[in-house]
């Protein structure tokens, strides 16, 4: 049986904050009369500025941790003699060792969750997942992200175990709930879960048909809607929740995490009044939100002749949802519950100030880029 010492080294490091060095065993380190099998590692001496840690390295053989005396208190010292003896005590009484910490399962993704965010904000790292946290396997399978965002939600409003629990319960199964910080968790569910085993389901997501994409966007609409509702009636305050497409998290999960962060920025800001928001409807405001904002100004000041009709609310509600209903007149008129007349009359007037014409598509494509770039130029 050999004991993982440089896995002890590295804990010992982080601890303490100082270099640790494994050294061998000499005759020297022994006191009169002890031999290798003898010597217990729960002393340490002092030699030569250096404090010694004795250990057994395997059956027979001893070494010793050394770092500088001046680093450690006498606390310190005195605790890292206790853990290095009770290693040595489990190895004596034990056929196995086995030195990977035990977390719960809330331990581990709060820990899984700080490293995540870590890796997100460095994607250049390519740290592979902490073995200690014995999540490889999990995150080796197609999964489906969510981020969920609270806005000024009371801390402490709905705990660790209560929303795993709900989550269970609504996807029937067992999903990975990450803690990020106070108000915000990662939710991985297995794509099974949301889009059933069909076998032409389990093909990897880049190489699906064309006309089985929009079948699976209503699905991750459709659940993103009842999850939204579901944690409304368990969570006091505002909240946001993101969705993207499935992933196997092990290979992209940081680049799906800052997806998501970004997903939720935008529809902060692009669609202040919705709460749900899907990645992959968000291409044209991620891509206006790139924009030099003296671009975005200039694009502004030069593409109508008025805006102050723009900046009614009622003016603003109606284009709104004549672009949400592509363009239709009569589907518009309806969805507004007025006649095709007053709707008729809205549109001419707004031609009448701005010069543009939003039944007609050149101008469209202006009138919703002008809307879009105000929105992100103007709140900020």
């Amino acid at each position: 049986m050999t004991l993982d010492t440089e896995w002890i080294q590295q804990q010992l490091q982080n601890i303490i904050q100082a270099p640790f060095t494994i050294v061998p065993w000499c005759p020297e380190m022994m006191a009169e009369g002890e031999t290798a099998d003898s010597v217990m590692p729960d002393r340490s001496f002092v030699s030569d500025n250096k404090l010694y840690f004795p250990f057994r390295a395997s059956a027979g053989v001893l070494a010793a941790f050394a770092v500088e005396a001046r680093y450690l208190t006498d606390r310190e010292r005195k605790l890292i003699e206790a853990l290095l003896g009770n290693m040595e005590q489990v190895w004596q009484n034990g056929p196995q060792l086995s030195i990977t910490p035990a977390y719960s399962k809330e331990e581990r993704m709060n820990r899984f969750g700080q490293w995540l965010i870590q890796q997100a904000a460095n994607l250049n790292s390519e740290e592979e997942v902490p073995a200690e946290l014995e999540l490889c396997d999990s995150l080796s399978a197609c999964m489906v992200p969510f981020l969920l965002n609270g806005e000024g939600t009371q801390d402490g409003a709905i705990t660790y175990t209560q929303l795993h629990r709900l989550l269970a319960s609504y996807f029937g199964g067992d999903v990975l709930l990450t803690p990020l910080d106070e108000q915000s968790w990662l939710i991985l569910a297995k794509k099974e879960l949301l889009l059933g085993s069909d076998d032409e389901r389990d093909k990897d997501p880049e190489s699906r048909d064309a006309d089985f994409v929009e079948p699976l966007e209503e699905v991750l609409t459709a659940f993103s809607l009842g999850l939204y509702e579901l944690i409304a009636n368990e969570w006091v305050g505002v909240f946001h929740l993101a969705i993207s497409k499935p992933s196997i998290p092990l290979q992209s999960l940081p680049n799906e995490l800052n997806l998501l962060w970004e997903t939720i920025h935008l529809g902060k800001i692009f669609h202040v009044t919705e709460h749900i928001h899907l990645s992959w409807e968000l291409h044209l405001e991620r891509l206006l939100n790139r924009i030099p904002k003296e671009q975005r100004e200039l694009f502004l000041e030069q593409v109508m002749k008025s805006s102050v009709i723009l900046e009614d609310s009622e003016t603003m509600a109606t284009l709104d949802i004549f672009f949400q209903l592509d363009c239709n007149v009569s589907e518009t008129a309806k969805r507004l519950y007025v006649h095709r007349n007053t709707l008729i009359y809205r549109l001419d007037k707004i031609k009448q100030e701005t010069g543009l014409d939003v039944r007609t598509f050149n101008d469209a494509v202006l009138i919703k880029l002008y809307l879009l770039l105000y929105k992100v130029t103007k709140r900020k």
